[in-house]
């Protein structure tokens, strides 16, 4: 038997980065703005509100966006091209759109969920565990503990995982990836100590019109 050719299905991948200085720095600084009813020490959160776990922050300079979204949408593009079928007329520039903090106590957790945008991120601000610690707790019953979790259908319709173990490795960097993917944040459970957790969305900025599309020529292109 000889093998003609093999190919590889095209999917979508997740871009991973790490951030500067700097721009941790002005995370923090948001951060500190805009947790009201939080009582800190430093960067270490010591309590707040339940009601307050999870709060709306802005990107007050742009330099967030400026920094990090755009160069990680531009990596998005050029590696992966874009990872939902268009179904608009024209072309639109891209805006974000949410951006919120999560301060996160032992036994919390979020569900499988995606969101509404065209590109999800999750930057890690403090991890106060080790992924392989938290195993240890009921060792066998919860084996994704503490991790931060991808769900996808492969080219066969089956779902997959991909996990992130997280730890303290994993402070000052960020995972970008398309918002249709479904995603889950297990419980950690060895400290009561705050995991703290960034996150927003990228999407079309529908004020913000171009040209209009030609499906041919533009088919690999929404910018």
């Amino acid at each position: 038997m000889k093998y003609c050719e093999t190919s590889e299905l095209p999917n979508f991948g997740v871009v991973e980065a790490e951030l500067d200085k700097d721009d941790i720095d002005y995370l923090w600084k948001l951060v500190h703005k805009y947790s009201h009813d939080a009582k800190w020490e430093g960067n270490k959160l010591i309590s707040i509100e339940e009601d307050s776990k999870q709060f709306p922050i802005n990107d007050d300079e742009n330099l967030f966006q400026d920094n990090v979204l755009k160069p990680c949408t531009e990596k998005y593009f050029e590696t992966y091209g874009c990872p939902f079928k268009l179904k608009t007329t024209h072309s639109h520039e891209l805006a974000f759109s949410r951006f919120w903090c999560r301060a996160s106590l032992d036994g919390d957790y979020q569900s499988i969920h995606d969101h509404q945008g065209i590109f999800t991120f999750v930057v890690w601000l403090t991890v106060p565990f080790e992924g392989k610690d938290e195993r240890t707790v009921q060792a066998g019953f919860r084996p994704e503990a503490s991790d931060f979790v991808l769900v996808y259908p492969d080219t066969c319709g089956q779902l997959q995982k991909r996990n992130f173990v997280l730890g303290k490795g994993a402070e000052g960097k960020m995972l970008f990836f398309p918002s249709d993917i479904n995603h889950i944040v297990y419980p950690h459970y060895t400290t009561t100590e705050y995991r703290i957790a960034l996150a927003g969305d990228v999407a079309l900025n529908s004020l913000a019109l171009g040209g209009i599309i030609n499906p041919v020529e533009d088919k690999k292109r929404i910018l």
